[in-house]
């Protein structure tokens, strides 16, 4: 594992640790990295998503009648 060390001022850390002890997390560094995974999962959710709507737009637009017996000749 690797660290990484973050500098707040006093208030922000004693803020911090008073919202850590009340949603009962171990320790600041369990707390920062469930704030990563939960950031990085809402960013693929979000990817998947777009994509999502994309495929729907291109079948809008390549799944038709006209293109069906263009392509049947072909195929």
């Amino acid at each position: 594992m690797k660290t990484i060390t973050i500098k707040l001022p006093e208030e922000e850390v004693k803020e911090l640790e008073e919202f850590i002890k009340k949603k009962n997390y171990l320790s600041k560094s369990e707390f920062i990295r469930h704030l990563i995974i939960e950031r990085l999962e809402s960013y693929n959710k979000e990817k998947y998503g777009w994509l999502i709507i994309a495929q729907r737009s291109l079948s809008k637009m390549w799944d038709n009648n006209k293109d069906e017996e263009a392509w049947s000749k072909y195929l």
